[in-house]
Order: C-alpha cells, then structure tokens, then sequence
C-alpha cells in the first residue's frame, strides 16, 4: 500500500480516537437537573458506555505506525471482537438496568476474559519496537473465532433488547411502561449496521477500507451518545419535588394574560387537535407544538392540569368510553388503539395508576 494511503489510514484512527474520547467525556460529564441527582437510575449503564469509548486510546499504536504490522493485527482486533463486545455491554448494562435485570452480568464478564487477553496481547505486540508477527494466519483464525463468538453474544444482547421493546410501544413519558422503546430499537439498527462494518473490514483485510469503516462506527457512536442524552425516563416523584423549586420561579415570571393563552394553546394542541392520541407523545413536543418554553408548559400543566401522564391519559381513558358508546360494534382493542394507548397492558396500567392517584 503507498505510504500517503498508509499515514491517511492512520489519520483516519486518529479521528475515531478523538471521536470516542469526546464522546466519552460528554457521556460522563453531560447530565440534565434534575436528573443529575440520580444518575444511576437516569444514565444507567453511563460508566460502562464511557469505558467502551475511552478504549479506544489502545489505537494509538496505529495511529502513529500505520505501517506496522503488529499495530494493523491490533486494530482488527479491537474493530471485531472488541467492538462486538463493547455493543453487548453496551446494550445490556443499559436496557439491563431498565429491566432491573442483573443475570447478564457474568455471562457478559466470562464472555470478555478473552477478548481482553486478545485486546492486551496486540497492544503489547503493537507497543514492541519492530514487527513481532510473521506470518498471521494462526492470528487470523485465532481473531474470527473470537469474532463468531463475541458476535453470538452481541446477537444474543440484540435479541433481548428487541424482546423488551416489543412489551412495550408506547413513549414513557406519558404511558406507565419506564423503558425507552423508541431508543432501544435505533440502537439495535445502529449496532446491527455496526456489526456488518466490522466483520467487512476484518475479512477484507485492508486497511483501506477499514480507514472508512472507522469513520462510519465513529458517526455512529455521535449518533448513539446523542440518543443518550436524554434520560429517556419518566421523573420520578421524589426528584419532581427537587425540580418544583425551579418551575416556580417561572411560573411566578408568568402574567395572568399569559397564562390563559398558554393554557389555550396545550389544550388546543393535546385536546382539539388530539396530540394525546399519539402512543409517542412527549410534553417536550407539546412545548415544540405550542412554540412556548418547555420548562413554562411543564409547570403549568403540572399546576393547572393535574401533570402531564395524569392529563394526557385521563383524555386517553375518556376518549376509550366515549369511542366505544359511539363505536358499538367495535373491540375495546380497538378503543385502546384509538386512544393513544399503546397496549392493552398500557392501558390496564394507566387505569390502575389513575385510580390510585
């Protein structure tokens, strides 16, 4: 391969480097009030995601010896049976903690005693002045095992997420079901795309073609930390009671005049326009749709209408009844469809919740 192809292949890792570090440092630092009380129950699996990134220092080698053969064995390494790990740690530390689910743990742990022998014996290989590999064909056999291996549990952590999801299909700030649908599913296209690029780039053995792969999973994993932003939970009532302090300065900030329009314009949007039919709906769309400040919308709806899962899903449950005495002949599935509810379970949940409350 030319040297100035050589060197744009080891500029190329150098930019995924300085992606995932940048990526690493907004995951662990970035975090909304008042959700940054309890990062745990708000950012679950966020030490885990950080570490995945931050790995990718071990490229360095590359980055600076383009040319060398150990330092090349060290990245198709680390873009197969490491990055096919990292997706299941990933996906599991994450959606696991949703589902207060702790048995993928060890299985998890076992599975990456090995690839982290793997990932160690490169870097040091990579690390040794001189090319320390003859002929790799041992290596190569060594590292598509590990990737059939690692790819069966990455497929695995894919398959339990989807199965999660499919409980549930409604969005969690106005349906019962705490479990971001929505972002488990792009996550799972994402890293099944992820996975076509890293077994393409290993079996291609060029690293000319893994100068792109690296910059497409780069693109990727912006696109994942941005889906991650945002806590993708329901407030819980505790850390409500922290956050009314601050909604009450704005509420205080808001004229009388104001109010009513502002009220008018959530109850045109949710009510008249029939927004609360939508499974997805979010008060963040609310706000977008009203063109008000989310913050000013969720302390009026809190004060004024009861919160927005209590308000939203009340005009769920009326337009269920009022769907089937319009409606005789049709199924209370279908009214639930209708309604906004997402499931039968969604609704059964809503209805116990409201009564309680």
């Amino acid at each position: 391969m030319p040297l100035t192809l050589t060197y744009l292949c080891g500029l190329a890792a150098a930019v995924y480097v300085t992606t995932s570090l940048v990526c690493a440092a907004v995951r662990w630092f970035h975090m909304c009030a008042p959700y940054n009380r309890n990062p745990r129950y708000y950012y679950p699996g966020r030490p885990y995601v950080t570490a995945a990134w931050l790995s990718a220092i071990c490229l360095l080698p590359y980055v600076f010896h383009p040319e060398s053969a150990d330092a090349w064995f060290l990245v198709r390494i680390y873009f197969l049976p490491v990055t096919l790990y990292h997706f299941t740690l990933i996906l599991f530390s994450y959606f696991g903690s949703v589902m207060e689910w702790k048995k993928w743990q060890w299985p998890t742990v076992i599975a990456g005693i090995p690839v982290g022998l793997a990932l160690l014996a490169a870097l040091v290989l990579a690390i040794i002045p001189g090319d320390q590999m003859g002929d790799d064909t041992v290596e190569t056999f060594i590292l598509h095992i590990l990737g059939l291996l690692i790819s069966g549990v990455c497929f695995t952590s894919v398959a339990v997420v989807r199965v999660w999801a499919g409980r549930f299909d409604s969005d969690d700030y106005s349906n019962p079901a705490d479990f971001p649908v929505l972002q488990a599913r792009a996550w799972v296209v994402l890293i099944v795309i992820n996975v076509i690029l890293c077994w393409t780039g290993s079996l291609l053995d060029s690293p000319a073609v893994m100068a792109v792969i690296m910059l497409l999973i780069g693109i990727s994993a912006v696109l994942l930390l941005i889906t991650a932003l945002n806590p993708h939970r329901s407030l819980r009532a505790e850390d409500e009671e922290s956050a009314d302090a601050t909604e009450h300065v704005y509420k205080r900030a808001i004229s009388k005049k104001k109010k009513e329009e502002m009220l008018s314009a959530i109850r045109t949007v949710v009510e008249e326009q029939q927004a609360f039919q939508d499974p997805h709906l979010t008060l963040h769309e609310v706000a977008e749709r009203c063109g008000y400040n989310r913050t000013y919308i969720s302390a009026l709806v809190k004060s004024d209408l009861g919160g927005f899962f209590a308000y939203v899903n009340r005009l769920r449950m009326a337009y269920v009844d009022t769907y089937l005495r319009e409606n005789p002949d049709a199924t209370l599935g279908e009214a639930i469809e209708a309604a906004g509810f997402g499931s039968r379970p969604s609704y059964y949940a809503v209805k116990a919740k409201l009564k309680t409350s």
